[in-house]
């Protein structure tokens, strides 16, 4: 051998170290030095930006909040002013002229000003004059407080903007005294403007403060001029105010309530146009409520802070010319002072992202080789541990005796089926000869470990899917619901085990499809078409023996099923007689039932019908008829069927057997064949009389406990879970005329009977539980 095939293993793996070391360490190490080289300069730059913006904010804060304040007080100022002007003119001229010199200078002003809304004017006698706007804020109303008749009244003189009368009117005024008003009151021992609290206007929506200020008459009467003024304007003026981009202004008073700001309107109403009511909401204004606690700690002043992973900068600061405790309260994000510095930020991020991004394919490039030579590998072993487990239930299958036997149960074709294709359940299903309906012969639960069969689909139920399986193509949909191919199957059968995904593979057989495999939620179902193929084709050589066997020998089944009735039947006969008293069909003497009371598994079926509704005498006879005729079938069946008792309670019919101390195998068979027998026999009796079905059944087989109970003669009773989850099962059904049972009644009855699932219930004490449909005989 030549020294060049001479392979050193410990050398290879020298190589491959350092080919890892090459490709995949030093380009990871290259890329995280330069990244956090990056997110250093960057996070420097941040805090440098961030501390000049919070500066600049503040000094653009402080500027917007001087010149709001500034327009605020030239709001508010014609109101205060206005009343030192007014009252220096008023006290100085004869007290026949007071009215007129009122009069003169109110109309101007509420000409000139359009936030002055009227103007009083009080004595200490109780003399009352006012002017104000009209009610849609043209023209002007004079109105004076005059006596006539010992009665107060109102008089309205109504006048144009350029003082042409227009009208007049009087209402009355009832005990209206001027003194008694708030304006007036709160001026009592003091000779400077007093405000009162604001107060609203529903009707007209104006949101009204008042100044007043007391002052002597040349003839030595005390008078008070008080000015309205409107806060609405100045709400409206808030409003157009932008502070920075996105921030507001809003008026407060040091209690929280809302003096003026962003929809006045709408608080007021919502507060029920109640002032004292218009506080400051955390949940509609937070920004605002954060600023105005930082104020009620820190006084006046900015303030910053963070909410809802935003920065917020505030400024609470004092209006002059107002209340003493109005606070004007400024609030804008920080960003909105920052769009220089964001800009900024934006683009250092873009170069650092671009350096980033290079970095990334220089690095990507280098280790691709080594990636893709470990995905090959990966793959590699992926395929030969799938061939492995094909290959292992290959061989669990082929071992399994009796395999190709129809009779033998072979449940290791679901079972293995679940298991390589990781899927929540799979089913063998098999057509019936005619194409009517489809049976399941074994469902496996892979959640659970749990088998189950023998429940039957019609294809009036599933005519869509039942066409896509005979078409022979498989399919699959990721969500059955929404395929029209799939949709009435996922109701059906997947919605009760909470399934989304379906697999469809047709079994062929000699004449077409005979059947389908079903794999629900199946993840590996697209790497499983051999083995899929495979157990289809073994599904297919079982269904297809028993296709023909119902196909052949039709007699043949029904002659095995009759008999094995026929049996239970006779095992039944040696049961004691039964006689009729107050029940359709009595227990048997108190002599022949159990003195323990104590039944392992009793059967139990509950009958009921909907409540007649009759209007006459003559349709009153005919209903009893007919209910008298069902009765009468009723109790030749249960005597046919040796049933232990039937008893009447209202509108339902409780039948009854295996009420013996040990288990009566045939009990159960017994009480199904006479809940087919019945529903059949009443189905028929309704039909002639034109009637739609109006009765529902529920079965249930279980322990309970009765007995002989009253005087002579004594009445047998029944109690326990069984009874009442039965009649739970009747009063459930879906649809009329059908035969609603247990999961315990399905267990022990689906190898003879065809059952459809109906889903879950839930019965107190017992939890949740699976409901079946009993549909036919086998």
């Amino acid at each position: 051998m030549s020294s060049e095939e001479i392979v050193d293993p410990t050398l290879q793996h020298d190589v491959s170290v350092r080919r890892v070391l090459i490709h995949l360490v030093l380009p990871l190490f290259a890329l995280i030095l330069g990244i956090l080289a990056v997110a250093f300069i960057g996070l420097h730059s941040y805090r440098t930006t961030r501390a000049g913006v919070k500066a600049l904010t503040h000094e653009l804060l402080g500027a917007v909040q001087h010149y709001i304040a500034q327009e605020v007080s030239d709001y508010i100022m014609p109101a205060a002013a206005g009343n030192i002007v007014a009252s220096g003119m008023i006290e100085h001229v004869p007290v026949a002229v007071q009215d007129k010199v009122f009069y003169s200078y109110g109309a101007a002003m509420l000409r000139s000003v359009p936030q002055l809304q009227s103007f009083y004017l009080a004595d200490d006698s109780g003399h009352f004059t006012l002017i104000t706007r009209g009610k849609d804020g043209k023209n002007q109303e004079h109105t004076t407080l005059q006596e006539r008749g010992g009665h107060k009244v109102f008089h309205h003189d109504y006048f144009t903007d350029d003082g042409v009368k227009i009208g007049e009117a009087d209402d009355d005024a009832k005990d209206y005294d001027p003194r008694n008003r708030p304006w007036y009151k709160n001026t009592e021992n003091s000779t400077d403007i007093k405000w009162t609290q604001p107060y609203l206007f529903a009707t007209s929506h104006q949101f009204v403060m008042t100044s007043s200020l007391r002052f002597k008459g040349i003839d030595g009467h005390t008078l008070v001029f008080a000015t309205n003024i409107s806060l609405n304007e100045l709400s409206a003026f808030l409003d157009h105010i932008k502070v920075g981009k996105s921030g507001n202004a809003i008026i407060l008073d040091s209690k929280g309530r809302v003096m003026a700001g962003r929809h006045l309107m709408q608080q007021a109403e919502a507060a029920g146009w109640d002032p004292n009511k218009m506080i400051i909401n955390p949940k509609t204004h937070p920004v605002f409520a954060r600023g105005f606690d930082h104020y009620r700690v820190h006084n006046f002043g900015p303030a910053s802070f963070e909410l809802n992973n935003k920065r917020y900068v505030t400024i609470a600061s004092p209006l002059p010319n107002s209340s003493e405790d109005w606070v004007l309260l400024l609030s804008a994000p920080e960003s909105d002072f920052a769009g220089f510095a964001k800009q900024s930020s934006q683009q250092s991020l873009q170069f650092a992202g671009v350096i980033i991004v290079f970095s990334l394919v220089l690095a990507a490039l280098l280790i691709r080789q080594v990636r893709r030579s470990e995905r090959s590998d990966r793959k590699l072993r992926a395929q030969a541990s799938q061939i492995t487990r094909e290959t292992a239930a290959v061989q669990q299958v082929a071992a399994t005796p009796h395999l190709f036997d129809p009779a033998n149960d072979s449940l290791v074709l679901t079972e293995q089926l679940a298991h390589l294709a990781s899927a929540h359940r799979a089913s063998v299903w098999r057509f019936l000869h005619d194409g009517s309906a489809i049976i399941c012969e074994d469902s496996y639960d892979q959640k659970q470990d749990t088998h189950s069969g023998g429940f039957e689909m019609s294809r009036s139920e599933m005519e869509d899917f039942f066409k896509a399986v005979e078409e022979g193509e498989a399919f699959t949909a990721q969500n059955a619901a929404a395929d029209t191919r799939t949709a009435q199957f996922e109701r059906l059968v997947m919605r009760e085990v909470g399934t989304h995904g379906v697999a469809v593979y047709p079994v062929h057989g000699a004449n077409g499809v005979i059947g389908t495999l079903v794999l629900e939620d199946a993840a590996m179902a697209p790497h499983l078409l051999y083995f899929v193929d495979l157990i289809a084709s073994v599904a297919g050589m079982r269904l297809a023996s028993l296709y023909g066997a119902h196909t052949d020998t039709p007699e043949g089944a029904s002659i095995s099923t009759a008999d094995k009735l026929h049996e239970a039947l006779q095992q039944a006969a040696s049961l004691p007689a039964t006689k009729f008293d107050n029940m359709l069909m009595r227990a048997p003497q108190t002599g022949a039932v159990q003195s323990s009371g104590i039944y392992p598994a009793v059967a139990v079926l509950v009958i009921t019908f909907s409540d007649p509704v009759v209007d006459g005498g003559t349709e009153t006879q005919g209903v009893l008829d007919l209910i008298n005729r069902i009765a009468t079938e009723v109790q030749r069946i249960a005597i046919e069927s040796h049933l232990f008792a039937v008893e009447v309670a209202g509108h339902r019919l409780i039948c009854m057997a295996g009420c013996t101390e040990h288990e009566d195998p045939t009990a159960l068979i017994r009480v199904a064949e006479a809940a087919l027998t019945m529903r059949e026999t009443c189905m028929g009796i309704l039909a002639a009389a034109n009637l739609e079905p109006v009765f529902t059944m529920g079965l249930d087989y279980g322990a309970a406990f009765g007995g002989a109970v009253g005087a002579e003669p004594q009445v047998f009773n029944l109690w326990g879970q069984t009874v009442s989850v039965a009649e739970l099962m009747a009063q459930g059904a879906a649809d009329a005329g059908t035969i609603q049972v247990t999961e315990r009644v399905y267990s022990v009855l689906r190898d003879r009977y065809l059952f459809r699932s109906r889903g879950a219930f839930f019965a107190p004490h017992l939890g949740l539980g699976r409901a079946y449909v009993l549909a036919a005989r086998r």
